[in-house]
């Protein structure tokens, strides 16, 4: 039987949390929930398939050392396999980082029939073990010669995701991937919550190198042609910065969809959203991280360690505060912290990011 390898995706910087996340202190390296980190809840739930020495993180040199303190915290410095991390030289997008991991695990001894299960670090899952379980149909799925995805089951008309369009059952419970979809409006969003053979597309991929390279022979030839001759990393410099569904998934033959059903999944992409999938509300759907006190206020967000906040007499908010930064807004806004970020760099205040 082949080896299954872990492969988290933890290169990214973002703001979309901001002020609690920032560029060099992005959501995958903070716990926003319980103890654990993003990454770390991320880590344990792929040693659920995996052993821990087959498990990688890919991340950037700025990275190393958090990545290393987080995993060592999570599982025993002693314990991490010597290659934990796999280094990229610069963000180049999740296509070529992909394809470095697939190159170095192959240097290390993985076969091309091998099965590697890549995993974003900064997603939300409340029941593991459906998740476990999925995977498991899509290491099967993989070891038959798909590239296989998971597809989140939708829970509203989400206009911030792309999307899956299931086809026919395959053999072994997964099913066709007929289309990927870029993110709709939100009119063809209800429609595709109304079909019900849309699902989101979460970012995880599980393949084989043999079918990954045999699809990219002809999904994407300039890639193909680094990868054959093993310039990946050597050339990573002048790789092109593109997505691995861009390069691989949209354009490839022989790709599956696993549903991801009930599991709780959260891409945690926003506060807005860190209120609605993840944390706990109140009678009044008042969600309070910290210490605050609301009066008369419902459906609230308030994250604030530092001090004590109040809130009266107001609904539908959302209050971050961190010792060098409140940040302010109405519910259902909070995406639109990316427009405050660009607007405090444009007036010089680029150190609050």
């Amino acid at each position: 039987m082949s080896n299954i390898y872990a492969l988290i995706l933890s290169g990214g910087s973002g703001t979309r949390l901001w002020p609690l996340s920032r560029e060099n202190f992005p959501k995958q390296f903070i716990p926003l929930y319980g103890e654990r980190t993003l990454l770390q809840n991320t880590a344990l739930r792929m040693v659920n398939i995996v052993p821990l020495e087959f498990l990688r993180v890919i991340s950037g040199a700025k990275w190393h050392d958090l990545v290393m303190q987080q995993l060592g915290g999570t599982f025993g410095a002693d314990n991490l396999p010597e290659h934990v991390i796999i280094e990229e030289p610069c963000a180049r997008g999740t296509g070529p980082a992909i394809l470095l991991a697939a190159e170095e695990l192959m240097e290390q001894g993985a076969g091309e029939d091998d099965v590697m299960i890549v995993a974003p670090s900064d997603a939300f899952i409340r029941d593991s073990r459906i998740f476990t379980e999925a995977l498991k149909v899509s290491v099967k799925a993989a070891r038959d010669g798909y590239i296989a995805t998971l597809g989140i089951a939708p829970t509203r008309p989400e206009t911030g995701f792309g999307y899956i369009r299931q086809g026919k059952e395959l053999a072994g419970g997964y099913y066709e991937a007929e289309q990927f979809v870029e993110k709709p409006d939100l009119k063809t969003a209800q429609e595709y919550l109304r079909n019900g053979s849309y699902f989101w597309n979460g970012g995880i991929f599980i393949f084989t190198p043999r079918s990954l390279y045999a699809e990219l022979e002809h999904t994407d030839t300039e890639l193909f042609s680094l990868a054959k001759t093993g310039s990946i990393h050597s050339d990573f410099a002048n790789v092109k910065n593109i997505a691995f569904d861009v390069a691989v998934m949209e354009k490839a033959e022989r790709v599956a969809v696993v549903p991801l059903v009930n599991s709780g999944w959260s891409d945690v992409g926003s506060w807005d959203a860190l209120h609605d999938d993840v944390l706990e509300h109140d009678e009044a759907r008042n969600v309070i991280v910290g210490e605050a006190l609301l009066l008369g206020s419902e459906n609230c967000f308030v994250h604030s360690r530092e001090k004590l906040t109040v809130i009266n007499d107001a609904d539908d908010l959302v209050v971050v505060d961190t010792p060098d930064a409140l940040f302010i807004t109405r519910r259902g806004k909070s995406q639109e912290v990316r427009n405050v970020v660009k607007a405090l760099k444009s007036q010089g205040m680029s150190e609050k990011v």
